[in-house]
């Protein structure tokens, strides 16, 4: 693996937090186009970046100035190349939260297993995998409950 290839895949997980963050939706269903998310808190497989976009915009509270007033922090990356040629990356995450009911905090903290496959116009998802470990006040962010 190249460095270049290294920046695209990093670049990836950044834009999936970032368009979470600031609800772009759209862009988020095109990073999944050829994926699929899994997470531990439900059975749900999404597929696809159509459902995928729709199963976020459809959960996520989104706020008068267009974001879910969210800041999702990823660390602690590890590497490793699957014998098929993908890149697996996991990685840990932390979601801060404040709104005008509730002061900044850390809502939620987990870890992401993604896999990466090379297309011919770069690297992209092929999985997501999304174990939430722990869980604070989420009463401002979801539609939904985590089980």
């Amino acid at each position: 693996m190249e460095l270049s290839d290294r920046i695209q895949i990093e670049n990836q997980i950044f834009r999936y937090t970032r368009y979470v963050d600031t609800c772009q939706w759209d862009d988020l269903g095109r990073l999944f186009t050829h994926a699929r998310i899994t997470a531990n808190k439900t059975a749900q497989v999404l597929i696809g970046g159509d459902v995928i976009r729709d199963y976020w915009k459809g959960i996520n509270r989104q706020y008068e100035n267009g974001t879910l007033n969210t800041h999702h922090v990823v660390t602690n990356l590890e590497w490793v190349e699957t014998p098929d040629g993908h890149i697996q990356v996991k990685s840990c995450f932390t979601v801060f939260q404040a709104t005008p009911v509730l002061p900044l905090q850390p809502i939620a903290c987990g870890r992401y297993d993604d896999v990466f496959e090379k297309a011919d116009d770069g690297w992209r998802f092929r999985s997501k995998h999304i174990d939430v470990t722990l869980v604070g006040n989420m009463s401002q962010h979801l539609n939904i409950a985590l089980a």
